[in-house]
């Protein structure tokens, strides 16, 4: 470039901005070199002219790679350049390394340049992570902490979350999921017990309200079903401030207690029990009896077709059965007040065994919940987790016996 073009360049950024920055590139084939320029005094002529060439296995300085990250990607000037420029990059390098991942950023243009000069840069956190295809977070990885400068790929970057997770996850909340030690152990373990969380990608305002609800110092089941009952309604959130009424709206009771006239209508024996419950376990409610009850109920009849029917006993004075229905779920979780909701997906995996133990003379009022895991009797209490009597559990061990169950707790 020469300099009568350059100040012409100059000249024209001059008539839009008293404080401006441009970008232009000498050459753009096989590599890039572009000269940038901030006009900080046009009177007195004082310009700032730096040059960033992207060339195939050239490693910038420390400072370089600071200079470009401030100047193009964090400009603090409104910065000018063509855009047909960014359309001739992108046809050219994508073309040429369709392995890079590489997106037309048309909101962020100068992204391309990041991605494709970190994907000639070899062994960098954001070289792996931009051609993984996860750019959100490859944007974004300078400021998680404590990551892996030595990993090989993405996994390792973030201390060995699951690809699925990562993969998911690519969004700028989901970013700031990932950039904590703490969050990313969280990541793990929920990732681990409802993979089906990760399944598929999630947006910003799903990302930002599981880290709502972590922050909200919730057990991961907790995270988990509130999570599942509001999905949906967050896929169709595109901005902060429509997260932002979400949130709002979620937290007015009042609207709450409107919607758990419905809880009611699928079952009068909630009524008691609304006007104690929080929110949250009223938001739960209606999403496994109002929004999904004939889906779960169909999964839990599925799952009990796996089972020994034959553990269905009338004897002795006590009925022992399997949950029919959600509804059975529910109506036990309520009145024991106990965690047995967090179950439910092992349950109807077969993963594990619910079943419900009655007096013969009240079989329709919960009275001991019981888990049986790999024919393992595991748990066996009342209502609030209280622990059996001495006839009870006599009763439960005669059981056990019947069925070749191994009697594994001392309750």
């Amino acid at each position: 470039m020469d300099t009568t073009s350059l100040s012409s360049m100059i000249a024209n950024i001059r008539k839009v901005d008293e404080r401006s920055a441009v970008l232009s590139f000498i050459t753009i084939e096989p590599y890039i070199d572009m000269i940038y320029v901030e006009v900080e005094d046009p009177v007195e002529e004082i310009f700032n002219i730096s040059r960033f060439t992207f060339h195939d296995n050239l490693r910038w300085r420390e400072d370089e790679e600071k200079d470009f990250e401030k100047k193009c990607l964090n400009s603090d000037y409104p910065l000018h350049y063509n855009s047909a420029d960014f359309d001739r990059i992108y046809s050219y390098y994508s073309a040429l390394h369709p392995e890079w991942h590489l997106k037309r950023y048309y909101t962020r243009e100068m992204r391309l340049l990041d991605h494709i000069h970190h994907c000639m840069t070899r062994n960098t956190a954001k070289e792996l992570l931009y051609k993984a295809g996860v750019d959100e977070l490859a944007v974004r990885v300078n400021d998680a902490h404590g990551i892996n400068p030595s990993a090989t790929n993405p996994s390792e970057i973030y201390g060995n979350v699951p690809m699925r997770v990562i993969r998911a996850l690519n969004t700028e909340y989901g970013a700031v999921l990932l950039s904590e030690t703490e969050y990313r152990g969280f990541l793990k373990e929920i990732g681990s017990q409802y993979p089906d969380i990760f399944k598929d990608p999630l947006n910003d305002a799903q990302c930002e309200y599981i880290l709502r609800l972590k922050k909200g110092d919730l057990t991961n089941p907790e995270i988990y079903r509130l999570f599942l009952s509001q999905k949906t309604r967050l896929s169709g959130l595109w901005s902060h401030s429509l997260f932002v009424r979400f949130v709002a709206a979620e937290t007015a009771k009042d609207t709450i207690r409107e919607k758990a006239q419905a809880l009611i209508a699928v079952d009068p024996f909630y009524e008691k029990y609304v006007p104690s419950m929080g929110t949250s376990k009223l938001a739960e409610l209606l999403h496994y009896l109002v929004n999904n009850k004939e889906e779960l109920d169909r999964d839990i009849r599925r799952s009990n077709r796996k089972r020994d029917y034959s553990w269905q006993e009338h004897y002795d004075g006590y009925v022992i059965r399997y949950p029919q229905t959600i509804n059975d779920f529910c109506r036990e979780s309520v009145y024991m007040s106990n965690c047995l909701m967090s179950y439910l997906e092992a349950y109807v995996e077969n993963d594990t065994t619910i079943m419900f133990l009655r007096r013969e003379n009240d079989v329709n009022i919960p009275f001991i919940t019981i888990e049986i895991y790999n024919r393992t009797l595991t748990q066996a209490f009342h209502r609030f987790n209280t622990e059996c009597t001495l006839e009870e559990t006599a009763w439960i061990k005669g059981f056990c016996w019947r069925h070749n169950i191994i009697y594994g707790c001392d309750r």
